[in-house]
Order: structure tokens, then C-alpha cells, then sequence
């Protein structure tokens, strides 16, 4: 009886696998909708943009933003978990909201309901200020925070961000208070603070590199251990004598169970984007920090980030309004 119910479910998963196989050889065989977690113009936005024209050329099909934003993207990646595991729906994994969202809060997806498919960037933090503001380097604006506790603002994307954890470090270095000031994204958060809403913007490299070189936003420090080498002139937060880093990463995950071969199909097309010179050259031209990771490095990577996020959560938390 044993040996005919090891052979039943042996049968069970070479049929399985067999259907996986058929699914990933005409995978795929409509448009593919990419779930956003933030509001248009931010780093997802930056991110598909980047890879979309050549990875639809690749698969062969259309890549159909679908934006969800809000709660830090949990309202995206609660859809993402409870989608169909066909291949047809993906979305936009940032991090730290990935590996932090089911820390902070209840929410309705583990990070076990996602299959990480593929990194595409990593992107340094950086400090902006628009080019009118009368800070203008980091040491001025911690000065003017010393002398007015509380009262400057800043903007950040939704807590708890990349950005939302490097403002809490940076107050903690600097010993100053700042009004942190939440948004929906990265791209309302350098809007606010290029209109005067707020006196500057912690934000991503890829956003506001465009701004900066366009002379809109002024660059007053980079959140990496060593100079960009898209803006060598801006100096790190460490040389200034604040010893923290700070970055988000973007990729694409896919529902729970969706078969291995359409991952490893898609993870395969995009690897082919980043590795042609046309998706380079692109990159260069707009400072896109490329770093792709297949899903066994994506993995890793995250839960090495959840190691790094929990403690600084543990610390800063408390002061946390979450959005």
C-alpha cells in the first residue's frame, strides 16, 4: 500500500512538473500586469520604464502598469499574494517594504507569499534641496535644524521607507530634529520640496538625477560609502562625518506557486535587457544603478536586508506614523 501511494505521488509530481514545463513554453500569451505600490513618477515608475520597451521585446507581449498606492505598498503586494499564480500578474518588490511591511504591521501577505524573480536596481539614497534654498551644504542645514528644533521639513516617501530609516539616522548623526513629512512616493516627495513645500527631499539617485543635473534640485549628499560616480562632485554623508548608508532596491516578484519555469523564464529575459548594450547605454545616460540578481541571490538578499531593517525598526519605530 506504502509503495503504491509513493508511486501515486511520485505520478502526481512528474505530472506537475510536466504542466509546468507546458506553461512556461507558451508562457507567455497575453500582456503581463505590473502591480505599482506607489504613486506615479517614483522609483517603480523609473525602474519599468527603464527595462518595459526591451523586456516586452524579449517575451514578446505588454507589460501593463497597474498602479496600487498606498500603506508602503501593501495594498499592491495583498493583491499580488492573492492573484492567480499563472505568470500573468507581477509586481514592483522594493525594498525595505518587502522584508518590513509584515514586521511594523498586520498584514494580509508573508513575504513567503511572494516568489522574488528578479533585482533590477539598487539605488543609493541621496539629500536634495531645491536649487533656491539657502542650504547649501549639510552642514548648513544641520545648523539651521539645531537652531529650530522640529520646524524644518523634510519629505520622504512612506514610512517605513529607505528614506523614512536614513532621516532617523541622519538625526540620530547629526543630533538634530527635523518635521519628517510622509508621501506617497518618491516622486511627490522631490515635487514637494522642488515647489517649497518642504526645505528638501531624502530620496533615490535614479529619481532625481534628472532634476539634478537640470539644475532644479541641488544634491547636498550621497547616502554610499563612496562617491557616485554620476555625481562625483556630491560628497557622501561619511566623509561629512555621518556614518550611515542608505538605498532601496527594485525588482519583480511573482505570486506564491507560480511554476519554477515561468520564473526562471522571465528572470532569464530580464537578465538578457541588463546585459544588452542598448539597455546600458540608457543607463548611463540616466544614472540608473543597475544590479540584477537572479532569484536565488534575490532571496538571499533579502533576508539579509531583513537582518539590517529589523533593529533599526526596534529603534526608531516608536516615532513611526504609518501610512
Amino acid at each position: 500500500m506504502r509503495r503504491h501511494t509513493r508511486i501515486l505521488v511520485l505520478a502526481l509530481t512528474f505530472a506537475v512538473a510536466l504542466a509546468g514545463l507546458a506553461q512556461a513554453a507558451e508562457y507567455p500569451r497575453k500582456p503581463i500586469n505590473v502591480l505599482i505600490g506607489f504613486a506615479p513618477g517614483g522609483g517603480s515608475d523609473v525602474m519599468l520604464s527603464m527595462v518595459r520597451p526591451l523586456l516586452e521585446r524579449n517575451l514578446k507581449t505588454t507589460l501593463v502598469p497597474v498602479y496600487k498606492p498606498g500603506a508602503g505598498s501593501d495594498i499592491a503586494l495583498t493583491e499580488l499574494a492573492s492573484s492567480k499564480p499563472d505568470g500573468y500578474t507581477a509586481v514592483i518588490s522594493c525594498t525595505p517594504q518587502v522584508p518590513i511591511n509584515p514586521i511594523v504591521r498586520q498584514t494580509q501577505y508573508k513575504i513567503s507569499d511572494l516568489v522574488l524573480a528578479a533585482n533590477v536596481v539598487s539605488d543609493p539614497g541621496i539629500f536634495v534641496v531645491r536649487t533656491e534654498s539657502p542650504y547649501k551644504t549639510v552642514a548648513d542645514f544641520a545648523k539651521a535644524a539645531k537652531e529650530q528644533p522640529g520646524k524644518l521639513s523634510l519629505g520622504v516617501s512612506s514610512a517605513p521607507g529607505d528614506d523614512w530609516f536614513a532621516i532617523h539616522m541622519f538625526q540620530e548623526a547629526a543630533k538634530v530634529e527635523v518635521n519628517i513629512v510622509t508621501f506617497s512616493g518618491d516622486g511627490p516627495s522631490w515635487q514637494a520640496a522642488l515647489a517649497g513645500h518642504t526645505e528638501g527631499s531624502f530620496n533615490n539617485l535614479s529619481i532625481v538625477y534628472s532634476q539634478v543635473k537640470g539644475g532644479k534640485l541641488r544634491a547636498l549628499a550621497m547616502m554610499t560609502d563612496k562617491r557616485s560616480p554620476f555625481l562625483p562632485d556630491v560628497p557622501t554623508f561619511k566623509e561629512l562625518g555621518y556614518n550611515f548608508t542608505s538605498g532601496s532596491s527594485r525588482g519583480f516578484s511573482f505570486p506564491k506557486d507560480t511554476p519554477k519555469p515561468i520564473i526562471t523564464t522571465f528572470a532569464t529575459a530580464v537578465k538578457q535587457v541588463m546585459d544588452s548594450a542598448e539597455f546600458k547605454t540608457n543607463a548611463e545616460k540616466t544614472a540608473f544603478p543597475s544590479d540584477y540578481q537572479n532569484p536565488e541571490e534575490y532571496i538571499a538578499y533579502i533576508k539579509k536586508l531583513d537582518s539590517i531593517y529589523r533593529p533599526l525598526w526596534d529603534k526608531f519605530g516608536k516615532t513611526a506614523v504609518i501610512q
